[in-house]
């Protein structure tokens, strides 16, 4: 049987690395997903790095109960947007703001990595054409299955908050993938999202 996370969480606290090393090995195809579709493809391995050494550096903040994978994708949240500012920092841009900028404005190089068919480039294209904002919750609901709950906790918002984000990100999502390729329903949609999502 498979230790779960607050049983491997509650070891690694009381020392044992194995565990944590279970925990990283449970999360890194997740986490290294989270990062390719929007940064570059020589820095996932990075910022994946310094997703789990944030994790190690900081594991006695994850309050009792909470969830290991929630936390987790805080901390690939927070690099992300820290990767994203120095970025724009360095380039002279102005204050990013993630709720407006997306990869693209940002600089990023689209990646094709994931992308099979042409529904699939059409789909991640549109999803590097919405906010970051709107990127990264509709990714970590539709690819990662976060809960809205999960969702709240990872990204430090409201229930509320994680609501309307992604009822908005789909809005913006459908909008440019018609830009890109014409219309397409809210189902399909959906159901390329998760699809791309899927380990390959």
């Amino acid at each position: 049987m498979t230790d779960g996370d607050d049983e491997l969480l509650a070891r690694w606290r009381g020392g044992d690395v194995g565990a944590g090393n279970q925990l990283f090995l449970r999360y890194f195809t997740a986490v290294r997903r989270f990062f390719v579709n929007k940064v570059p493809a020589e820095e996932v391995e990075d910022l994946v790095q310094r997703t789990f050494t944030g994790c190690i550096e900081a594991r006695e903040r994850i309050r009792e109960g909470g969830s290991v994978r929630s936390y987790l994708f805080g901390v690939a949240y927070r690099q992300l947007y820290k990767f994203l500012r120095d970025r724009a920092a360095a380039a002279r841009r102005a204050e990013v703001d993630f709720s407006v900028s997306s990869v693209r404005d940002l600089g990023q190089t689209p990646t094709s990595m994931l992308a099979q068919r042409r529904r699939q480039e059409i789909l991640l294209e549109a999803l590097q054409r919405v906010s970051v904002d709107h990127q990264t919750i509709l990714e970590l609901c539709y690819w990662e299955e976060l809960s809205g709950a999960e969702l709240a906790e990872a990204l430090d918002i409201p229930a509320a908050t994680v609501r309307t984000r992604l009822f908005r990100g789909r809005q913006a999502l459908e909008a440019a993938v018609r830009e890109i390729a014409g219309a397409a329903s809210g189902d399909e949609l959906e159901h390329e999202l998760r699809e791309l999502g899927r380990p390959r």
